[in-house]
């Protein structure tokens, strides 16, 4: 037995940012085939047009950097001059440079932060402020990531700063609530949107990894952008500061072998169990 499950955005406007390629790409695709209208946002002229490309006048792009205040701004603002109003604002939008702790730079670590945090902060901001003005309340729908949940060499920088943004949400969410505006966290594992071909230390790394997943593969970006639209549409309407993890079980786990053996035999009082020359 399966089933489809479609979400419909007739007359929503969406914003989504790191639109040029990967997730970000994917989630503008989910929306605009839902019949939303879509500002996809991105620093990548080249990789922004060609994902804009097969939708014509239902999404429109913006070359736009969201770390700085101005870039926010004209991001929200074209939003609202083209399609009318905001009601979806998914900042995708974050770098992930890595480097041993003693090696980090401080403008590489600042720049990071810029991104990640600040750009969060202000698209958060700029979206709530005319999610506020329309009256019709709104979703915001920001990323962390399973390198906030755990202490993974190389990335000080980039896992404190997707730990940050999940507080951060936490706090919107109490605050835009009045408001009618909800804001979720989504927290992505291993997702393939790795370049092609990969580079051989990745490819060595990868291939020491993905057989320990629980799945034994990683997620797909389609994958990602369906949560992102589950929590957009109208079946979350009571979920508000949470962080939603997609990551095929892996911060539960490694994968199961399909044989659980019990040699311990301290409880076997417990479990009554009797064992051979016993």
């Amino acid at each position: 037995m399966t089933a489809e499950v479609r979400f419909r955005f007739d007359g929503k406007v969406a914003i989504v940012t790191g639109a040029a390629r990967g997730v970000g790409r994917e989630i503008v695709r989910a929306f605009a085939d839902a019949d939303a209208r879509v500002v996809a946002a991105d620093r990548d002229r080249d990789g922004l047009a060609e994902t804009c490309a097969p939708y014509g006048e239902r999404v429109t792009a913006i070359v736009a950097d969201v770390s700085a205040a101005e870039g926010a701004h004209a991001i929200v603002e074209r939003a609202s001059a083209t399609f009318g109003r905001v009601d979806i604002c998914v900042n995708n939008a974050a770098v992930a440079p890595h480097a041993a702790l003693l090696e980090e730079r401080a403008e590489v670590w600042d720049r990071v932060y810029a991104v990640n945090c600040r750009g969060t902060f202000l698209m958060t901001q700029a979206a709530a402020r005319a999610m506020i003005a329309g009256g019709r309340g709104g979703r915001i729908i920001n990323f962390s990531s399973g390198a906030a949940q755990r202490g993974a060499a190389g990335g000080a920088a980039y896992a404190s700063s997707r730990a940050a943004t999940e507080t951060f949400s936490r706090v919107a969410a109490v605050e835009l609530a009045p408001h009618d505006i909800l804001v979720n966290t989504v927290s992505p594992g291993l997702i393939d949107t790795q370049p092609k071909p990969l580079p051989p230390s990745m490819a060595e790394r990868l291939a020491g990894r993905i057989p320990n997943l629980p799945l034994a593969r990683p997620g797909r970006p389609e994958e990602v952008a369906q949560l992102v639209l589950f929590l957009a549409s109208d079946a979350s309407n009571y979920i508000s500061g949470a962080v939603v993890t997609i990551d095929g079980a892996s911060s539960a786990g490694t994968r199961f072998s399909g044989v659980v053996v019990d040699d311990d035999t301290r409880y076997d009082w417990v479990t009554g169990r009797t064992r051979a020359g016993r």
